[in-house]
């Protein structure tokens, strides 16, 4: 679906937002990459107007703006409807029936079309620069990952609490994922491209890369604070189980992409977290040594966002190991997702690890996507019982022989 015209979006950001001198026009065939902001809103019309208006306020130019309304039963529609009027180039999506948070989300990016994509909770806001730093940094990384997550400031109703998210900054205070040579600053090394105010010298101190594979905690924003590249989303968006995945869908996306092609963290705060009292996840500022959420609450949806990634990229093996620059980067993934914290159970007798019964049960189609060896060697590691390992490795070798059979 093709986005709003150039000159629409610009025309809806001149009403905000003084673009700098020379940001649209230079000689060369082409611009800056198209951003879309997929707003996600369910009864929170109360805060809608500002979300969207933080969009529109942004330095960056080239922006589409998506709303997606869960079937919200609040003044929602006339602000949709405020909205739209203020904003013509805004696409509204109305959903008849509330399919939560990760269908809305797919649903959105269905709709769009830019190459960047930010999913901005409807009670979040963000800062003026987001958008402009997130390309920056993109455009400036000398390594492709799948998205950059930037800080967030925490405020109760309309108050500042907090400048921070506790995960995040453990990540940088420890740090890990300092790079020297991660960015080569696009502004300088390619000016024409690169029109639009620069982030200060001090950018190039605050990145931070985490590494594919690297899952063993969360060190990054809650939605509003993260930018994607499409390309990385389409590994994942495709998965028909998102429907069972009603919120957290933060939790899937970023423990997916971040597995298989790695993230890069801002150590600015470009957005902000509000807390309402009716937020769907974290109920209260961080403390801490203190947790923030209702463990175990039909909204702790992490094991479950990690159950899913497990089972995409089980279910897409063939694409995903012929995609993944070797079959150990597929398997490692997977064994890693499989040992972060807490653990998901598993049903399958004799495999105490989510994935060790996933082995089994799809035993077939993995030794043929990763080689009987290394699945032999990878069954093993799962720590399955012994009867386990040999009926399944037996099946295997079986099922390889026919196959050599049918060949000749």
């Amino acid at each position: 679906m093709a986005g709003p015209s150039k000159a629409a979006i610009m025309d809806d950001i001149a009403k905000t937002h003084q673009v700098y001198p020379d940001q649209t026009a230079h000689s060369l065939p082409f611009s800056l990459p198209l951003v879309s902001v997929i707003i996600v809103n369910y009864n929170y019309g109360r805060f809608l107007k500002q979300a969207a208006d933080s969009v529109f306020e942004q330095t960056y130019p080239n922006i589409e703006c998506i709303i997606v309304d869960n079937a919200s039963s609040d003044e929602s529609a006339d602000v949709l409807r405020d909205i739209q009027s203020r904003y013509p180039s805004t696409k509204i999506l109305q959903r008849t029936d509330n399919g939560g948070q990760s269908l809305a989300s797919k649903e959105g990016f269905e709709a769009s079309s830019g190459e960047y994509v930010v999913f901005l909770d409807a009670d979040d806001v963000l800062l003026p620069v987001f958008v402009e730093t997130h390309i920056f940094v993109h455009l400036s990384l000398r390594v492709p990952v799948g998205f950059t997550s930037a800080d967030m400031l925490q405020a109760v109703e309309t108050r500042f609490v907090l400048g921070t998210f506790y995960g995040f900054s453990e990540y940088v205070r420890s740090g890990r994922g300092k790079k020297p040579g991660l960015l080569r600053r696009i502004d300088e090394h390619a000016p024409t491209v690169w029109r639009l105010h620069s982030p200060d010298a001090s950018i190039e101190a605050q990145i931070h890369l985490v590494e594919p594979g690297d899952v063993t905690g969360w060190y990054w924003a809650p939605t509003s604070g993260n930018c994607f590249r499409r390309d990385a989303l389409r590994l994942f968006l495709n998965n028909e189980g998102l429907a069972t995945l009603r919120s957290c869908t933060d939790s899937y996306l970023l423990r997916g992409v971040g597995i298989m092609t790695g993230s890069v963290l801002i150590d600015r705060p470009l957005a902000v977290y509000r807390l309402h009292g009716t937020n769907v996840f974290s109920k209260q500022p961080h403390l801490h040594c203190m947790v923030h959420y209702e463990k175990d609450s039909p909204t702790d949806n992490d094991q479950l966002g990690r159950k899913l990634v497990i089972d995409h990229l089980i279910a897409n093996a063939k694409p995903f190991v012929k995609k993944s620059c070797s079959v150990h980067h597929y398997m490692n993934a997977l064994t890693a997702l499989d040992d972060a914290w807490p653990p998901i159970a598993s049903r399958v007798p004799g495999c105490p690890s989510y994935l060790g019964g996933k082995l089994v049960s799809e035993s077939t189609t993995l030794a043929r996507e990763v080689g009987l060896g290394n699945f032999s060697a990878w069954l093993w590691q799962r720590k399955v019982s012994l009867q386990v390992f040999l009926s399944t490795y037996l099946r295997c070798r079986k099922e390889k022989h026919h196959k050599q059979l049918r060949a000749e």
